[in-house]
C-alpha cells in the first residue's frame, strides 16, 4: 500500500508540473516548465544522477552587465548570449545512460533568459551529482563556462569538474594549469566512451591514467595528457536521441533547463548528423580538416550509416515538430551514400520540412533526386564569397559563383522550398571594396531566379571570434591577420567589452577593425534596399530595418567616442547607455531567417510525448530511481 501511495503521489505531481499549474518567480508561467528546479529546489531523493551538464551563456553576467552585441545577434538562431547547446548533449547522454549512467541537462543561459530574477548560486548549491560537466565547443562561451566552473567549485568543492568541446580540446593544458576550479578535459569530437570511461573511474571503477583522450591534474598538481587515442571509424555507436531531452524534463520537472535554445518552444527544430569530422579545409574554420587532425584525433570522416541518420529523423519527429536539419553535408560521403539517404529518408514521407546543408552546390542529379523523393526540402550553402578567387583561397575553390547561380536556378525550378546561400565579411584576401561588390551581388541573384522569395541569400560578419584551431589562428601572418586574443583568459576579457568591434579576437590587415564595422553596417544596408527593390521584403520592413541599422551604427560609434574618456566617465557613460545598448542589439541582418519553415505539431506528436511522460514516470516510481532510460526506437 505504501508504495500505491507513493504511485499516486508522484503521478499527481508530476501532473501538476506537466500542466504548468505553478509559477516561475520572475518570469510569466511556461507550460511544463521547471517550477521548482527555478527555484532551487534540492535534487529529488530517488534518483542520483551521476553527471549534470551545464551549458552557460556567453557571458555570466549579462543581465546586470551593459553590452552591445551588434550584428553578432544575428548570426545563429539563437541570442547574442549563444543560448544553444550543442548536440552533443543528446548523444553524450544518451549513451551514458545505456551504460547505466544518469544524466541530467541544464541549460543555464536559457534560465537566466526567462528569468530576470532566477539564482543560478542558489540553483547550483541545491545539485548533488556526482559530478559536473560544462561544454566549452566554442570560444565565446569561455567567459560564461569558467565562471559556472567556480561557482560549481564553490559550493562543491569535492565534486569534479569536466569540460569537452573543441576549444577545450585546443586550450586543454591551459584550462588545467590556468583555471584550479576545471578538474579533467575530455579531448576530442567522440567523447561518448571517454566520459563513460571517465564516470566508472570517478565512481572507483577504474582508473584515470586509462580514461581514453583524458587531460587532468594529478594528486600533486601536475597535469596529465592521456594519450588522444579514440576517435572511431564510424559514427555508429551514439544515437541522437532527441526523447533523452525529454525524459530529463519529465525526472527532473524542468523543461526549461532541458530546452536546447530560448525560442524552441515557438520554433522547435531536430536534426541528423551524418559524420563527424570534415572533408574541407576552409581557412578560418575550427572544425575543418586541418583542426580535427591537429587538436581532435580525426585523420578522415566518421560516417553514420543512412540507415541510423534516418532512424533518428524519424525518433525525433514522433516528438518535434517542425524543421528538421540534415548536418555536415551528405556529400561527404560520396554520391551512393547521398543516394540511399535521401531514399531513405523520402520512404519516411515526413509532413515537415527538411533542410540540408551543403558545403558546395549538389550535382543536378543530386537535386532531381531529392525533389524525386521530398516533398518539402530545402538547401542551405555558405558560399563565403562572390569572388571565386578569394572562396578559392579561403577553401572552398570546388565550384564556381557562375555554377551556383545555374545550382539555384535548376532548384527553384524542381520546387525546391528554400534555397538559403551565406556570404560572410571579414574573411582571407577580402577588403571594403569587396564586400560592397558581394552585397550589391545579391541583386544578380535575384534577377537570375525572378525576385523568387524561396532564395535567400545572406551577408554577415565573420564574428565575434576567428574559430580557434583553424588555419588562420594557428598561422595569422600567412592569411595577412593579427590576433587580439591567442589565449583563454585573452578571449574571456574580450567578451566582457561592451561592443561587439571591440570584443572580436582578430583584425584582417586588408580590412582594419574601424573600416570592418563600418562595411558591415554598409553592406548590410545595401542588401535591405536590394530586398526592398525586388519585392522580397516590404517598404515598411525595409523602412524598419534601415532605422534598426543606423542606430545600431550610431551606438557603436557613441561608444568608440565614450573609449576615448577618463575610465570614471567611460563606466558612467555606458550605464546611461544601458537601455540604448539593448535595444541596439535586436536581430537586424536575418530578418527573414525563419521565414518558410512553418511548425505543424500534430496529435501524434502530442501522443508520443505524453506516452513517453507516463511510462517514464512509471518506470521511475516503481523502481525508486534505478531504471535507466533505453534510447525508445
Amino acid at each position: 500500500m505504501h508504495r500505491i501511495a507513493q504511485f499516486q503521489a508522484h503521478i499527481a505531481q508530476s501532473v501538476e508540473h506537466f500542466l504548468g499549474k505553478e509559477e516561475v518567480t520572475g518570469s510569466s508561467p511556461v507550460v511544463g516548465s521547471s517550477i521548482e528546479a527555478l527555484r532551487g529546489r534540492p535534487e529529488g531523493s530517488i534518483i542520483q544522477t551521476d553527471l549534470i551538464i551545464l551549458h552557460a551563456p556567453s557571458v555570466y553576467d549579462f543581465r546586470s552587465r551593459p553590452s552591445f552585441f551588434g550584428p553578432v545577434a544575428d548570426l545563429v538562431p539563437a541570442t547574442p548570449i549563444f543560448d544553444i547547446y550543442p548536440l552533443g548533449f543528446a548523444s553524450i547522454g544518451e549513451y551514458l545512460e545505456r551504460n547505466g549512467f544518469y544524466v541530467r541537462i541544464i541549460n543555464i543561459a536559457n534560465l537566466m533568459l526567462h528569468s530576470a530574477t532566477f539564482d543560478v548560486e542558489r540553483l547550483i548549491a541545491s545539485l548533488e551529482p556526482r559530478s559536473f560537466g560544462i561544454d566549452l565547443h566554442w570560444m565565446p562561451h569561455c567567459q560564461g563556462a569558467i565562471e559556472i566552473a567556480r561557482l560549481c567549485k564553490k559550493y562543491h568543492p569535492d565534486i569534479p569538474i569536466i569540460l569537452g568541446g573543441h576549444s577545450a580540446s585546443v586550450f586543454h593544458e591551459e584550462l588545467l594549469t590556468g583555471y584550479p576550479e576545471i578538474d579533467f578535459v575530455l579531448r576530442g569530437d567522440s567523447t561518448e566512451e571517454p566520459f563513460r570511461q571517465l564516470l566508472s573511474a570517478i565512481t572507483g571503477k577504474g582508473e584515470l591514467s586509462a580514461v581514453q583522450n583524458l587531460s587532468w591534474r594529478d594528486s600533486s598538481g601536475d597535469v596529465i595528457v592521456n594519450e588522444l587515442s579514440y576517435s572511431p571509424s564510424d559514427f555508429d555507436a551514439p544515437s541522437l536521441d532527441f526523447s533523452f531531452n525529454m525524459k530529463t524534463v519529465i525526472r527532473y520537472r524542468d523543461l526549461l533547463g532541458a530546452s536546447p535554445f530560448e525560442q524552441f518552444m515557438r520554433e522547435p527544430a531536430s536534426a541528423g548528423i551524418v559524420c563527424r569530422g570534415c572533408t574541407r579545409n576552409c581557412a578560418t574554420c575550427g572544425g575543418s580538416a586541418t583542426t580535427y587532425r591537429k587538436y581532435l584525433g580525426r585523420r578522415k570522416i566518421a560516417l553514420r550509416d543512412p540507415e541510423l541518420v534516418v532512424r533518428d529523423v524519424a525518433h525525433a519527429s514522433r516528438y518535434i515538430p517542425g524543421l528538421i536539419f540534415i548536418l555536415n553535408d551528405p556529400l561527404q560521403g560520396g554520391p551512393d551514400y547521398f543516394e540511399e539517404l535521401i531514399r531513405r529518408l523520402g520512404a519516411l514521407n515526413l509532413d515537415r520540412p527538411v533542410a540540408f546543408e551543403f558545403f558546395g552546390p549538389p550535382t543536378p542529379d543530386q537535386l532531381a533526386l531529392m525533389a524525386e523523393h521530398l516533398s518539402n526540402w530545402s538547401i542551405e550553402v555558405s558560399a563565403e564569397s562572390h569572388d571565386d578567387a578569394i572562396r578559392a583561397r579561403f577553401g572552398k575553390g570546388q565550384y564556381t559563383s557562375a555554377e551556383l547561380e545555374d545550382n539555384i536556378k535548376l532548384a527553384l525550378e524542381l520546387g525546391v522550398t528554400r534555397y538559403d546561400v551565406y556570404y560572410m565579411i571579414g574573411i582571407p584576401g577580402q577588403d571594403a571594396d569587396s564586400v560592397r561588390d558581394n552585397a550589391r551581388y545579391l541583386r544578380r541573384l535575384y534577377e537570375l531566379s525572378g525576385n523568387d522569395k524561396r532564395m535567400m541569400p545572406f551577408i554577415s560578419p565573420m564574428a565575434p571570434f576567428l574559430d580557434v584551431g583553424s588555419r588562420v589562428f594557428d598561422d595569422p601572418d600567412a592569411f595577412g591577420y593579427r590576433l587580439r586574443a591567442r589565449t583563454v583568459e585573452e578571449h574571456r576579457q574580450l567578451l566582457l567589452e561592451p561592443s561587439w568591434k571591440q570584443l572580436m579576437n582578430y583584425e584582417s590587415l586588408l580590412l582594419p577593425t574601424d573600416e570592418f564595422a563600418d562595411v558591415v553596417y554598409e553592406a548590410a544596408h545595401i542588401t535591405n534596399d536590394i530586398k526592398e527593390e525586388v519585392g522580397v521584403t516590404t517598404p515598411e520592413a525595409a523602412r524598419d530595418v534601415r532605422q534598426r541599422l543606423t542606430d545600431s551604427q550610431a551606438t557603436m560609434h557613441k561608444i568608440d567616442r565614450l573609449r576615448a574618456l577618463p575610465a570614471p566617465e567611460y563606466q558612467q557613460g555606458l550605464v546611461e547607455m544601458e537601455h540604448e545598448l539593448l535595444d541596439a542589439s535586436q536581430p537586424v541582418l536575418f530578418e527573414t531567417l525563419t521565414e518558410g519553415w512553418g511548425v505543424r505539431p500534430s496529435f501524434s506528436n502530442f501522443a508520443a510525448c505524453l506516452r513517453l511522460w507516463l511510462v517514464e514516470n512509471i518506470l521511475l516510481t516503481l523502481t525508486l530511481g534505478r531504471h535507466h532510460a533505453h534510447s525508445a526506437r
